[in-house]
Parts: C-alpha cells; structure tokens; sequence
C-alpha cells in the first residue's frame, strides 16, 4: 500500500556548473565522441552548453527539495538544498536520507528510477563519497524495490512515458508556472542563477507531485 505519510518526495535540478572551455581535454574528447551532434550544432561547445546538465559526467546537482507529510501537523513541507558546492549538497542528502530511512519511509518522485536516483548515484561515485543506502538499488529485482516512481506508477500497465506537467494538466493541478525550468535552465550561465526562482520551481515540482498521488489514491487502491 503507498503511505503518504510515510513518502518522502523530492526533485533534483542539475546545471552544467562548468563551461566547455572549463572541462578538461578529456571530457571534451569524451563528449565529441560520444555524444555531439555535428548535423544539429554548429560546435561541440553549443551542444555542450544545450545537453551537459542532463549528464552525470558533465555536470553537477545544484539543487534539491525534499517534501513530506508534517507528523504533528498532517500539513505537506519542504526543505531545499541548493548551491553551486555539490559536495555540501549532497552531504545534505546524505543526512537526509539517512534519517527518513531509519523511520521507514521511502522515497517518491517523478522518473526517478531512470533520472534523478542514477544521477545521484554517480554524483557521489564523481564526488569520492559514499552513496546512501537508501538509493543503492544495484541488483534488486523490481519488486525488491521500494521506492515509487510516479511515472511508472501512473502507466498502469501502458507502456507510454508521460510528464508530470501533463498528468497535473488532465488532473486540474497547478504545475509548472515559471519561468525558469528545465527546459532553459542550460540558457542560464551559474553565476547569474536566480536561486530563488530555481528553488521555487523545483518546489513547485515535488508540490506538484504530492497533489497528484494525494488526488489519485483517492480513486485508485494499491495492494501490498
């Protein structure tokens, strides 16, 4: 049965923190061989600029809001961390996850499983630190698993992928209003970050993603 009590929701926003000319030889031989695009860019740096946050190995996790169910007060908060020190943010998590994992929640979030769990795992692997217990996942079978990913979660069954903004869209729920999001962060060089308008956006994702499981498990119920 998915407990929203017992759901730790989050989000992760990541930014290519460095520029082309920033990363090293073997980063930009890497990227040219691996991933540029010759027909669609006119240079590696411009594709580089366009795609980097969307890989591990070329960029950084600036930012990430975790969301829960308030005990004492039944009411839904956040905390965010955020910054361009990676390793202080991913400290963060790491107490975190430590702590919700010891009171038996798991987490939930939206493409989680092919996003933002992989991501942070290798961010830590980069990083020289120790990955929580909490999202090693490496070996389990799918229904060892216990954390839940929204994207999955509202297949049921289909096979088609669909955002988070188009489920919130067809369910009446506010998502999305910003400016600032993932489709024109990399447009953003990281010392003229809005952080405040970056937090709000990915707060506004995990809200966004707690209302939708709180609407749906009116009308669907899961079983053990």
């Amino acid at each position: 049965m998915i407990d929203l009590n017992k759901a730790l929701f989050f989000d992760i926003e990541t930014h290519r923190v460095k520029n082309w000319d920033e990363i090293t030889p073997a980063l930009q031989k890497a990227f040219i061989n691996h991933y540029y695009d010759p027909q669609s860019y006119s240079s590696p740096e411009d594709h580089y600029s366009e795609v980097a946050g969307l890989h591990a190995e070329f960029s950084h996790v600036i930012c990430v809001v975790f969301g829960f169910r308030h005990p004492a007060t039944n009411e839904f908060v956040t905390d965010a961390f955020y910054g361009i020190d990676e390793v202080e943010i991913l400290n963060k998590c790491t107490k975190t996850f430590e702590s919700f994992q010891k009171m038996g929640y798991y987490l939930i979030g939206h493409n989680i499983q092919a996003c933002d769990i992989p991501y942070l795992v290798k961010r830590y692997i980069i990083n020289e630190m120790t990955v929580p217990d909490y999202i090693n996942q490496y070996g389990q079978k799918p229904w060892e698993k216990t954390h839940v990913d929204t994207m999955d979660f509202w297949k049921f069954g289909d096979y088609k992928r669909v955002s988070l903004e188009m489920i919130c869209a067809c369910l009446g729920i506010d998502c999305k209003t910003d400016e600032l999001g993932g489709d024109n962060l990399y447009e953003y060089d990281i010392k003229d970050m809005d952080w405040k308008q970056l937090v709000h956006y990915c707060t506004e994702d995990v809200i966004s993603n707690y209302r939708f499981m709180e609407k749906c498990l009116q009308y669907y119920s899961t079983i053990d």
